[in-house]
């Protein structure tokens, strides 16, 4: 059953108050049954990101301004995997939740707005491939181009085919593409054969 246009313009209100994003609780507090929750995903108005957590499809972002207030919240993160491809526009792909690098000892309590997922890399491949970025005057770090195809890779069991395989193609037709090295980043990242066999089929 469709959404009634009033109550789905209150929660789209709660959405909007929080930056697109809505925890379960929050809708609660505002006395709006959950289950309409589920009646937004089949309209396909909204997704979970994760329990508890859910973001309007259509909300506008301003993606700068939420790379600054990230950079701040883990202050020796870097930007990597999906959301390092968004940035370097080579995914049409949305993330759902900010991808930050940060070392295996890394502890941090995070907020719920906005979502980050930490990965957790050893020294050897958090130092390597790392970009500044200024964005109205706050430094932002970011892996390279090719550094960042390589650990989408080395994660391929929680990326999407779909995804890595369009990096690559939008990679390819690049003018500042620079296949030597991100050849040098596949072997350092151990899957040069892999990304061998995605630049032959693609080149």
């Amino acid at each position: 059953m469709k959404l009634k246009n009033k109550i789905k313009e209150k929660i789209k209100e709660v959405f909007y108050v929080n930056h697109g994003y809505i925890r379960t609780k929050d809708l609660s507090s505002k006395g709006t049954n959950r289950k309409y929750l589920r009646d937004l995903i089949n309209e396909d108005a909204i997704e979970r990101i994760k329990r508890g957590l859910y973001r309007w499809k259509d909300a506008k972002f301003d993606v700068e301004e939420e790379l600054i207030n990230v950079s701040k919240i883990v202050q020796h993160g870097i930007i990597c995997l999906v959301s390092a491809l968004a940035y370097h526009e080579l995914t049409t792909y949305t993330p759902g939740e900010y991808t930050i690098a940060v070392r295996r000892n890394y502890n941090i309590k995070l907020p719920d707005y906005p979502p980050i997922k930490l990965y957790y890399f050893s020294d050897k491949y958090y130092m390597d491939g790392v970009e500044k970025i200024d964005i109205n005057g706050n430094i932002i770090k970011i892996y390279n181009i090719e550094k960042t195809i390589c650990d989408c890779l080395r994660y391929e069991d929680k990326i999407s085919k779909d995804i890595i395989i369009e990096s690559i193609k939008e990679y390819v037709k690049r003018r500042d593409k620079n296949i030597s090295k991100l050849m040098n980043y596949a072997a350092k990242a151990k899957v040069k054969e892999i990304v061998q066999k995605y630049i032959e089929v693609l080149v």
